[in-house]
């Protein structure tokens, strides 16, 4: 060690370069950070940045139309009646399949009892009221290869007079399943159905096509229940004893062959919220946004005099921070905030579109919910360099976002966030440096 000091030390441009080469990459790792550096020096001291706070952002309501919703992580079913959102529903339709091929179930069948399972994921809303969940034969077919939107109208896929079970349940989301027990007539249809609807399940599926269950309207507060058909342990089972011998049973399977769907209505018109969705030119103090196709909102930016004037001459956005803070709710305890939102771009059709800064991954874009600051951010600094390059030709048109709840096809949540146009609201943070 002592003989590289002295080396070191004889040699005074060889001393330069390497502290020069130390300091070039401790301003490469300022810039690398999440803070770029800007809580080393005031703005425009150390690195040239900028900070803009000074983008005008409105926010308003707006309903949705649909979500596809086939063959999901989750399938949903119950009813809330929430007083700031209104009431919803959450109804599902599926197929089953045989578990074997060439089914024989003897002869003289006697039906003792006939049972679905549903697997339990999840409850949202008020697990201590009871649901009552009506249960039907399908009368159309569900295909796999087929998209399926949410707002599929239930009308004419079921019988409304001729259900195959009703049952009333306490949502128990710690249990293993629901277990609902349907009519002895189900049982029979299928363990006495001539062979050849029992070849397999081409043809099985052809014969039955499968349940709609809905649950009737909550009296209170109600709740939805998550349910898992693709772990294949969500299934009917047929309990039965034939001539040759009793205490029989035969499972019907939900796996991932099999087509699923939720089904989501909402009605506002008795809500609190009612004549602030879809109205794009009001101003009002919060921003509504609710999943199972529910509401989003939909951000639009109109950046300030002295962002555009510096980005018509080149510059780099480093870091791009949206901020929603989240409004008083006095029910959120009963109805829980999401962990994450989404941001999309909006497209000039009205569609949604993913931004660039998405591809990074969720620990970069963000969306989740800080609690001690009571905020979602989105860092969505690559879709801003987008918005503001100034060559015009490769300008991103700034259309604005649509915002979400994340997971919005297999969860109930719903959340306030306080608009753009309050000191504290929805807000954006533009650090960025000129390009010389």
């Amino acid at each position: 060690m002592r003989i590289f000091i002295r080396w070191f030390g004889a040699i005074p441009g060889f001393r330069v370069f390497i502290i020069v080469c130390v300091v070039i990459a401790g301003l490469a790792a300022c810039n690398n950070s999440e803070e770029l550096g800007i809580e080393l020096a005031a703005a425009g001291d150390l690195f040239n940045y900028r900070v803009d706070t000074t983008t005008h952002i409105t926010v308003s309501t707006l309903r949705q139309d649909s979500l596809t919703s086939e063959r999901r992580s989750a399938v949903l079913l119950g009813s809330l009646n929430d007083p700031v959102f209104g009431r919803s529903s959450a109804s599902m339709m599926t197929q089953f399949r045989l578990s074997s091929n060439n089914v024989d179930f003897g002869d003289d069948i006697v039906v003792d009892s006939v049972r679905l399972l549903l697997k339990y994921k999840s409850c949202y809303g008020d697990t201590t009221e009871m649901l009552h969940v009506q249960v039907y034969e399908l009368q159309q077919d569900l295909y796999y290869d087929s998209t399926y939107y949410s707002n599929l109208d239930p009308a004419g896929y079921y019988q409304p007079g001729q259900p195959v079970g009703s049952y009333d349940f306490l949502p128990s989301p710690a249990a293993d399943s629901l277990i609902i027990p349907l009519s002895d007539d189900l049982g029979y249809k299928i363990l006495t159905a001539d062979t050849g609807h029992l070849a397999d399940n081409d043809v099985f599926l052809e014969y039955f096509k499968g349940l709609y269950l809905k649950t009737d309207p909550a009296v209170s507060q109600g709740s939805v229940c998550y349910f898992d058909l693709a772990g294949g342990k969500s299934r009917l089972i047929l309990y039965y004893q034939n001539s040759l011998a009793d205490s029989l049973s035969y499972e019907v399977m939900v796996n991932n062959n099999c087509t699923w769907l939720s089904l989501f209505s909402h009605d506002y018109d008795a809500s609190q919220i009612a004549s602030q969705i879809n109205d794009s030119a009001g101003r009002y103090a919060d921003v509504y946004l609710q999943a199972m196709a529910g509401l989003r909102g939909y951000i639009r930016f109109e950046f300030g005099d002295t962002l555009l004037v510096d980005a018509a001459s080149g510059i780099a956005v480093n870091k791009a921070e949206l901020i929603l803070p989240v409004d008083e709710d006095l029910t959120a305890d009963a109805f829980l905030r999401p962990s994450a939102l989404r941001v999309y771009y909006a497209q000039s059709d009205g569609t949604n579109d993913f931004i660039d800064d998405i591809l990074l991954g969720s620990d970069y874009h963000g969306g989740f919910y800080h609690e001690a600051e009571g905020v979602y951010t989105f860092n969505i600094t690559r879709h801003i360099q987008n918005l503001l390059h100034p060559d015009s030709t490769k300008q991103k048109t700034n259309n604005g976002l649509f915002l979400t709840v994340d997971a919005d096809r297999v969860t109930a949540n719903r959340l306030i966030l306080k608009n753009g146009n309050l000191a504290d609201g929805i807000r954006l943070k533009i650090v960025y440096s000129h390009i010389k």
